[in-house]
């Protein structure tokens, strides 16, 4: 459909800050890519790329509803993870009940389509083989001193909330589960591999991975795939085809891995948070463009 304004919160984040280049170099003519960002400075630069800018929070209602203003897409990047500087309660506050009530005010303004951009922790436990868009969602509540299980209970319950929305309204939703994001010069490898390092892992432990280039695909496939009328709610894990291991992912972050010390080191369900992306391969026809972190590191794309 031509003459469409979409809109993506997040910008300014690790995933957003990616995405919204290669939405603008794909764009139809006569489309927009809007951003929602907190600083003028931040508007600024991504209207220097072309999109449009409204300045405001996600959390403000007042400033959902600027930012939804004639939008026909909406892409919801924003989320908090393990930023220091905030607490439990606002990463519930962005991460669910913003979350839900731009679902909720795009029903009312008549947006076509909301691509929620999720986690494949939504799943919790491991069920012994990779996870699948079906299974149930055992992300469990974060207890006293459990901040790292606040992230994806969080979305746990926005996933859910979005989707009874969907029930209520046949409103239409896609959910987009991402495992580690990696690429296009993100620190996160970087910055996971201290964390490894403190913790202590098995060298063949999994760590199932998604390139920016393939997040954005999977974006664009998610925005743009005919669907029924009021199809409702989907989900896609969108991911590499194959997990990296704990050894291979010291190796491409440069550092040495200490193999002596992980000798006895076992991994209690070798499929923990390993996706399935068959859903994604044969609705969306979303094929990676980087297979492997291997093949990134290969084509200069780490």
């Amino acid at each position: 459909m031509a003459n469409e304004t979409i809109l993506v919160t997040g910008a300014t984040g690790q995933v957003g800050r990616r995405l919204v280049p290669r939405l603008l170099s794909w764009r139809e003519p006569g489309d927009a890519v809007r951003v929602l960002v907190r600083t003028l400075e931040a508007a600024g630069r991504f209207e220097a790329l072309g999109a449009q800018a409204v300045v405001g929070d996600i959390t403000g209602a007042a400033d959902r509803k600027s930012a939804l203003d004639g939008v026909a897409l909406v892409v919801n990047a924003a989320a908090t993870f393990r930023d220091p500087a905030v607490g439990e309660s606002d990463m519930y506050a962005v991460n669910r009940d913003a979350a839900v009530a731009l679902a909720r005010e795009s029903v009312q303004a008549g947006v076509r389509r909301f691509v929620q951009v999720s986690t494949i922790h939504v799943y919790g436990p491991g069920v012994g083989r990779p996870v699948r868009e079906d299974d149930e969602l055992r992300a469990p509540d974060a207890g006293q001193g459990e901040r790292h299980r606040v992230y994806p209970h969080s979305k746990r319950e926005a996933e859910e909330q979005i989707k009874a929305l969907c029930a209520e309204t046949g409103f239409d939703v896609i959910t987009l589960r991402l495992p580690f994001v990696y690429g296009d010069g993100d620190p996160h490898i970087d910055n996971a591999l201290v964390h490894f390092s403190l913790g202590g892992r098995a060298a063949h432990a999994l760590m199932p991975m998604v390139h920016h280039a393939d997040v954005a695909q999977g974006v664009q496939r998610a925005l743009r795939t005919a669907r029924p009328e009021r199809p409702g709610y989907v989900a896609y894990n969108i991911a590499g085809d194959a997990a990296s291991s704990m050894y291979e992912l010291f190796e491409l972050g440069g550092r040495d891995f200490d193999v002596t010390a992980a000798v006895g080191r076992t991994v209690e369900d070798p499929w923990l948070g390993v996706p399935d992306i068959t859903r994604a391969y044969r609705e969306l026809g979303f094929r990676p463009i980087y297979p492997t972190a291997k093949a990134a590191w290969r084509e200069g794309a780490l």
